[in-house]
């Protein structure tokens, strides 16, 4: 309690402009300070534990029992509890609304902000908000399409907040607006998105254009001195909802924006307060933009239908040349290893000669890889102009998206090529390496002669067609004379 006894006592100084307030990641600084204001801020501290030390506005500093008015203005320097601080930009601990509507405009990276006094917890679609003793996580939302490729700015420094998701509370969660906290968070997000459904925004950053037809222009308060009290919860959620409406999908977010815009140019048609103008015309507004968008979708989802129709024709005609290649292929090796196991079993049965051999067996290898390597070509060729021409036809279609209708069923059919290529040629491969070892091998040993054996030749003496060598047939004759 010691703590946001601290807070409120800041606070309550800082809106009775008694005191100036800055406040930084590790500590803080209250300036601008009269004697009875320094002594409450010091002895509050005290009491909550926090260090501290006292300097005048020329920087000399002072201890309690010389605090007085005569000195005045002092500046008290806090340091905050070093058990309740994380460093590495994770966790951001806030002590002041001060502080907090500061850190609001000027951004921080950490996802988790820790918020003295805040009595409603709450989570944007990218930071969630909570007591300083407290854990509340988001769940976290894909990123949509940056407000500033959408919103022109003459400015030299941006106005337009990068990434809507700050400014858009998560599904499901809702604000009080009797927590101060939660007041101020809804104050920077109403100017941030209001900035986000502009056409354009003047050099001082205090004027949105609509470009309709008919061009609109509309005040907004560049110094955020808004309050509950003049932006109501129900103005603050109709622009959540025309917001989130417009940003929800990166694809349709430029069409939204500009149908948005353009509704609200025509809805009033008189120029004014951001404020007042958006509280009478929004909400019909975004009604009538939602049923132009339902009209022009109908329109796109023809042409979608036809594009997709032929998408799916030249998917179909490609994977079926990609099989009529793997088919030739298939042929030509399934050819090869025919000829090549053919030529073994010729030069092992038959004398035939081995250069002939060789001849035919590099002519099938050859007419093999002449057939696979066009196939190759072919399928690098398409694969290639899939890519250069996604971007330029296709980008109606997502990369995951064209991925799964596209390239993953055409990947199918060139892998089975690669692979029957690969496999294939291993095979070949193989056979031509028999081929050639056999060639050789044979070629080396000497021919053999065929001589019929004498047991054949006793048995058959008196067939015509066995003729014995002269030097056999003397000994049977005179063995017969005998």
């Amino acid at each position: 309690m010691s703590h946001l006894s601290l807070a409120s006592l800041l606070n309550e100084l800082a809106r009775a402009q008694r005191a100036l307030i800055s406040e930084g990641e590790f500590s803080l600084s209250v300036s601008s300070l009269r004697a009875p204001a320094t002594l409450r801020v010091i002895d509050t501290a005290s009491t909550a534990g926090w260090d501290f030390s006292i300097h005048d506005m020329q920087g000399n500093e002072y201890y309690r029992e010389e605090i007085l008015d005569d000195c005045a203005p002092f500046r008290v320097e806090l340091e905050k509890p070093r058990h309740l601080t994380v460093k590495g930009g994770t966790v951001l601990f806030l002590v002041t609304e001060v502080g907090f509507s500061t850190y609001l405009q000027k951004g921080h990276p950490a996802i988790q902000w820790r918020l003295l006094g805040l009595t409603k917890p709450f989570c944007s679609r990218l930071r969630s908000y909570s007591s300083w003793h407290e854990t509340l996580e988001c769940t976290d939302v894909p990123p949509t399409k940056p407000p500033r490729l959408l919103v022109k700015e003459s400015a030299s420094v941006s106005s337009v907040p990068e990434d809507t998701r700050h400014w858009l509370l998560a599904d499901g969660q809702s604000l009080d607006y009797a927590d101060p906290l939660n007041v101020i968070w809804a104050m920077h997000s109403f100017d941030a998105l209001c900035r986000c459904v502009a056409n354009e925004i003047d050099g001082t950053g205090s004027t949105l254009t609509f470009k309709g037809p008919p061009k609109l222009n509309l005040k907004l308060d560049t110094d955020l001195q808004l309050s509950a009290s003049c932006v109501a919860l129900q103005e603050f959620l109709s622009l959540q909802e025309a917001a989130a409406w417009v940003y929800e999908n990166a694809r349709e977010a430029e069409v939204k924006h500009i149908l948005l815009s353009a509704e609200i140019a025509r809805s009033g048609r008189a120029n004014g307060h951001v404020i007042v103008y958006f509280k009478e015309h929004l909400a019909s507004a975004l009604e009538c933009a939602k049923i132009a968008y339902q009209m022009s979708v109908s329109e796109v989802t023809k042409d979608m239908l036809k594009a997709l129709a032929d998408l799916r024709k030249a998917v179909t005609e490609e994977t079926s040349k990609a099989t009529d290649v793997t088919r030739q292929s298939v042929a030509a090796i399934a050819t090869s290893l025919t000829i090549g196991i053919g030529l073994i079993a010729a030069r092992v049965n038959v004398q035939v000669n081995a250069y002939l051999v060789s001849a035919v067996m590099l002519v099938a290898v050859a007419y093999t890889g002449i057939s696979v390597f066009s196939g190759w070509t072919f399928i690098s060729i398409q694969k290639k102009l899939r890519e250069e021409w996604q971007p330029k036809l296709y980008r109606y279609l997502s990369t995951e998206e064209f991925s799964k209708m596209v390239a993953a069923p055409i990947s199918q059919a060139e892998n089975v090529f690669f692979n029957v290529a690969k496999f294939g040629f291993s095979a070949l491969a193989v056979v031509a390496l028999g081929v050639v070892l056999i060639v050789f091998l044979h070629t080396n040993q000497p021919s053999a002669t065929l001589i019929p054996s004498a047991a054949v030749i006793c048995e058959n003496p008196t067939r015509p067609d066995i003729s014995l060598p002269q030097s056999l047939s003397r000994p049977i004759q005179s063995n017969h004379q005998q």
